[in-house]
């Protein structure tokens, strides 16, 4: 799984949720851009936003790994 960080400022948050990428070894590589706003993105979905506080980080994550099984065995439409 690769996890794009796109950043204006890198806080003390995103920090946080990036260490508990990588203790967890949820993603094979992490990619740092420089952007408008501070966003987390695995798999091509939306995991984090600055703005959002309701979603956990990491569950996300989860969801976006099922999502990529699921797609690989062949039993999920490919519109996610």
């Amino acid at each position: 799984m690769i996890v794009e960080v796109i950043y204006n400022n890198i806080t003390a948050e995103m920090l946080e949720i990036i260490r508990k990428i990588r203790r967890k070894a949820l993603a094979s590589e992490i990619i740092f851009y420089k952007g408008k706003k501070n966003v987390i993105i695995a798999d091509n979905m939306k995991i984090w936003e600055e703005s959002d506080k309701s979603k956990d980080p990491l569950e996300e994550i989860y969801d976006a790994k099922i999502i990529e099984l699921v797609k690989q065995m062949g039993k999920l439409p490919s519109v996610y």
